[in-house]
């Protein structure tokens, strides 16, 4: 049962990361920018079809730059780092191998 749970916490976070980036990152864009983010469809399904990976794809769409992709794959490294430390700590807390 404790593994089920760490399993969704899982899925959860896999989404909930990257939504929360995206989100963050679109209040802060210039309107240049933010005229070519995603559609709201568009961008809820990649985030959640892809979770982290969509990332690099949001920050190399909207600023057209490899300075724009390269901020995307930091920040995707950082949403699966936070990831995993979140889900090896609960799994080290509830006893789970």
């Amino acid at each position: 049962m404790v593994e089920a749970l760490i399993l969704a916490l899982s899925f959860v976070l896999n989404t909930t990361l990257p939504l929360l980036v995206v989100r963050y990152d679109l209040k802060r864009l210039p309107e240049a920018q933010l005229a070519r983010a995603w559609p709201e469809a568009s961008f809820l399904s990649a985030v959640f079809a892809f979770g982290p990976l969509s990332l690099p794809v949001h920050f190399g769409k909207t600023r057209r730059s490899w300075g724009g992709l390269g901020l995307g794959l930091v920040w995707c490294a950082i949403a699966l780092l936070a990831e995993a430390l979140i889900v090896a700590g609960l799994s080290e807390i509830l006893g789970v191998s």
